[in-house]
């Protein structure tokens, strides 16, 4: 059985992975490039995306429940090639994650009470290796884009029962 936190970071990670040009997004990143609580930027893993759980606040609430608060970072990165600039890749890169996990797959809803982005910044950096694609012999001037985005997911179990709602 998983806790009702797991479900939720699991269903984040499934909706992040939807996140392709073809599904409407102005990125591709796509399944299999959604990590978890790894650092995609340090490690320059192009594109990808990662999911970390901050911290998690936790009351009573009157009908006997406990509502948490639990906050939630992502942090992406993709390539840029010449003639886009970085800043606009990387606020483009935060309205594809907002839009995945406010308005995409709707079965978040299911489990939470309320999300909402909380913080947002974008980045520039330098590339130290590029990986194999069939395009990076095109690249002379490859960088890459970074954005992070902290989301605040409220939702509520029963009280001393993470795994009910």
């Amino acid at each position: 059985m998983k806790t009702i936190r797991e479900q939720i970071v699991e269903r984040i990670i499934a909706q992040l992975e939807t996140i392709t040009k073809e599904n409407g997004y102005d990125n591709n990143i796509g399944p299999g490039n959604v990590y978890r609580q790894e650092s995609v930027i340090e490690k320059n893993i192009v594109p990808a995306l990662s999911v970390w759980e901050l911290e998690e606040t936790r009351k009573r609430n009157q009908s006997g429940g406990t509502v948490r608060e639990l906050v939630i970072r992502i942090e992406a990165i993709v390539a840029v090639s010449n003639g886009k600039h970085h800043a606009a890749i990387g606020n483009q890169l935060l309205g594809d994650i907002e839009k995945a996990l406010i308005m995409g797959d709707m079965s978040l809803d299911e489990l939470i009470d309320d999300i909402q982005d909380i913080a947002a910044t974008i980045s520039r950096l330098p590339m130290t290796h590029i990986p194999k694609t069939e395009i990076s012999y095109l690249l002379t001037n490859y960088k890459v884009a970074g954005a992070t985005i902290d989301f605040e997911i409220i939702y509520t179990t029963e009280w001393g029962d993470p795994y009910s709602q």
